[in-house]
Order: structure tokens, then sequence, then C-alpha cells
């Protein structure tokens, strides 16, 4: 018995195969597996932050479900948005456990869970609504801390823009310019001079130093050998000596100390000098009176 497929049944065959292909194509490139059994719970938040269907709902990093569906109630847009969770059949979720909204710093916000621990026993059964908030993280700290100094910030910011903009259109500042580039090519020259210098002239006065050097090591090395204890000892000597004569002649001892303290001695010397000086005096005057001289032997009266 041949059995043949109508044209009109294959055609609807490929249809409802290409749907069921689509179907669990279009789920799997969302995470969702719909061979596995879930459970659906609820949510209800002031704002989901980006949040969108097929986010991560997760326990500690470990991803346990997504987010199925968002509804939001157009009639009423004062109310919460109302976010459907699927997570996976085994999880049981204990009463008192919370559902935080938590945006990422990059890559989209997720659902994290956290369990209560200290009573298990009562759960939360499928389509009852998890207590929820939001955690803004650290975008919690940008909006309260920096966004307000970023505020003040920004008029000065203002100012030092207009600023720099009036400084690049003054025209002095190319002749400043200018004259720091002409400053640094006479700086560049100088250093060629001082390079010179250092390799001609520093070297001579580093020997000569060194001469200079060898000479104070020979003067101090003579100076060492000199006896200045007996040099001074003998100096002293003479010095006593020295005053030894000086007291000699301040108290009239030996000839000298006479001549200097004896009035009398002094008075008979000068009269004395005073009568050579007149004897000289007439001697001139009268040479033939003292010097008498005769041809014939004979004296002249």
């Amino acid at each position: 018995m041949n059995f043949k497929i109508s044209k009109e049944l294959q055609i609807g065959l490929l249809v409802i195969i290409t749907i069921a292909v689509t179907f669990f194509g279009v789920n799997y490139l969302k995470g969702i597996n719909i061979f596995n059994p879930t459970n659906y719970y609820y949510l209800k938040l002031e704002r989901i932050n980006g949040l969108v269907e097929t986010n991560d709902v997760t326990i500690r990093g470990y991803k346990v479900g997504l987010v199925k569906k968002i509804i939001y109630d157009y009639d009423n847009p004062a109310s919460d948005v109302l976010v459907v969770l699927q997570v996976d059949d085994d999880l049981k979720i204990p009463v008192g456990s919370k559902a935080a909204l938590v945006s990422a710093m990059i890559g989209a916000p997720s659902i994290e869970l956290h369990l209560e621990t200290s009573n298990t026993d009562v759960i939360y059964r499928r389509g009852d609504t998890i207590p929820s908030y939001i955690d803004e993280g650290i975008f919690s700290s940008l909006t309260e801390e920096v966004m307000p100094r970023i505020q003040t910030i920004i008029p000065q910011l203002d100012s030092l823009i207009i600023s720099l903009h009036a400084i690049a259109e003054n025209k002095t500042i190319e002749s400043s310019l200018a004259n720091i580039n002409t400053i640094t090519k006479n700086l560049n020259h100088a250093s060629v001079g001082i390079n010179k210098i250092v390799d001609k002239d520093v070297p001579l006065l580093c020997n000569n130093i060194n001469g200079v050097m060898g000479n104070l090591s020979v003067v101090s090395a003579n100076l060492k050998s000199v006896d200045f204890k007996g040099t001074i000892s003998q100096l002293n000597k003479t010095l006593l000596g020295v005053q030894g004569v000086t007291d000699k002649l301040n108290n009239g001892s030996g000839t000298l100390g006479l001549l200097l303290t004896n009035r009398e001695l002094y008075d008979n010397l000068n009269t004395t000098v005073g009568s050579a000086n007149d004897l000289l005096v007439d001697l001139k005057a009268r040479p033939k009176r003292y010097i008498n001289v005769s041809v014939f032997g004979r004296k002249s009266e």
C-alpha cells in the first residue's frame, strides 16, 4: 500500500517545523531553556535603571534565572514597575529574602537575590512578590559626592577656558616664544663655550692646583721638621738678655747706664765737647799759635 503525502501537508509540516525552530532559537538566544522547569516571581521597583528583559538573575554572582518580562502601567505612571523573574525550579527562596537591582559600571544591570539563611522552612510560592530595593553602588557615591563637586568646578573650568583663549589670541605670546627661542640658542652657545673651558682650561687649572698642593706639602713637611720649641726657647733667652740690659740701663749700671742716668757726667761731657769745639775753632783761626815750623830750627814768638 503506497502512502503519499500531499503537497498541502508537506507545506504545513514545513511551516510547523520552521515555527518550532524559530521559537526554540529565539528562546535559546535569550538564554531561556524551555526544557528546564522554571518558577515565576514578581518584583516591584520604583525605577529599573536600564534593566531589560533577559538580564541575569544571580545569587552571589551565579546565574539562576533571567528577567522574563517588564510591565509598565501606562494608566498609572506613578505606580511601580512590575518585573517578572524566571528562575530555576530547583531554587527555593525562603521568606525574608530580598532582591536587589544592581547597576554595573560596565555591562547591563542585573537582579541579585539575597536569600534568608536563618529561616528556610517557609518559602515563597510561584507568583509571589519578593521584596526588592535598588542598590545604586558606585553610581550612588558618584551622584551624591562627585557630581556636586563637578558642578562647582564647571564654572571655574569655563573661566579657565576663557582665560586660555584670551592668552592664545594675545600676539605677545608669539614674541615671547621667539625670545625664549633666542635665549635657548644663546644658552646653547654658552654651553658650548663652557664645555670648551671645561675641556681645556680646567685640566690646566687642576694641574696648577696639584702643583701648588705639592709645594704646600713640601713646605708643610719643612715646617714640621723645624724645631719650633727650641727656637722659641732661644728667643725667650734673647728677650731675657735684652730685658736685663734694659734693666741695667734704667738702674744706671755700667757705662751706658751712667751716661743715661748721671746728670753730672752728662754736664762734664757737654762742657768737654764745648771746650773741644772752641779749641778747634781757635785752631782754625790761628794755626801758627799751635803749630810753629821754622826752616832754621828757631821758634818765632
